[in-house]
């Protein structure tokens, strides 16, 4: 088995520092870490792998520091090691199955809503949306990623809530850290083929538990699939093996141990 590298779970502070610099690298089009923590359990579930040049752009948005940031250069180069620090520890602790913890943004209330990581784990699955066919055709596993659809179009319904407020109110109250619903054509992952019950208040923490129960699963179920895909390719003789006094396939009419095999150990 062909582990994650075991890097320790950032600490709280750290968790703070990453989401002020990616808030400050690209304010509208960088990741928030609760999505930022979905989308990589995604990466890690996918038995396809995502290389790291197709999904940073996705994490750090497209601003010109972003954009520096993906070459290695300017201010925010060293920020590259702390979002690599958090895929691996996320990887991490799905390979274990000790139970997987993840970061959470609560309201003033205290409660964790669990839809911005929903939306990073389907914009995750999004990277490879054909890659996870499989699930839909196995009898147990087929509804285990359910919660994360019903977070993400529990999401989508309080974004088209509010832009119904905002129309009524020319002077919109601002929203700070409210999840960004993926827009219905963007996923590719089926996510509009089913109308999905409301999140009532007193089922949510229900429906993240299970939500991340179901993403267990789902990483257990692709587990052969990844080891597959990860393996060294193997190396294939395309001619006949020469033996030692046969003609040298150079064409120097010696035998092969008098010339391009000579040296060679037996």
């Amino acid at each position: 088995m062909n582990a994650p590298s075991q890097e320790r779970p950032l600490t709280d502070a750290e968790i703070q520092t990453l989401e002020a610099r990616l808030a400050a690298i690209d304010p509208d089009d960088s990741m928030a870490v609760e999505e930022l923590d979905g989308f990589f359990a995604a990466l890690a579930c996918c038995p396809e792998p995502v290389p790291r040049e197709e999904w940073l752009p996705m994490v750090l948005g497209g601003s010109k520091r972003a954009r520096e940031a993906l070459r290695g250069e300017g201010e925010d180069a060293s920020l590259l090691r702390l979002v690599e620090r958090h895929r691996a520890a996320v990887a991490s602790m799905l390979h274990d199955g000790e139970g997987f913890a993840p970061v959470l943004a609560y309201d003033e209330d205290g409660v964790a809503w669990g839809n911005a990581w929903a939306i990073g784990f389907a914009r995750g699955m999004s990277l490879r949306p054909e890659a996870w066919g499989p699930l839909d055709d196995d009898d147990e596993f087929a509804g285990a990623l359910d919660p994360v659809m019903r977070l993400v179009a529990d999401a989508r319904q309080d974004d088209e809530d509010e832009d119904d407020e905002d129309r009524d109110d020319p002077h919109p109250a601002s929203r700070a850290g409210a999840p960004r619903a993926l827009d219905a054509d963007d996923d590719g992952d089926g996510f509009d083929d089913e109308d999905w019950e409301p999140i009532a208040d007193d089922e949510r923490e229900a429906v993240i538990h299970d939500m991340l129960d179901g993403v267990q699963d789902v990483y257990d179920f692709f587990r052969d699939a990844r080891e597959r895909a990860l393996a060294p390719a193997t190396v294939r003789r395309d001619g006949a093996k020469v033996g030692r006094n046969d003609p040298c396939p150079c064409g120097s009419g010696r035998k092969y141990k008098q010339c391009h095999g000579a040296g060679t150990v037996h």
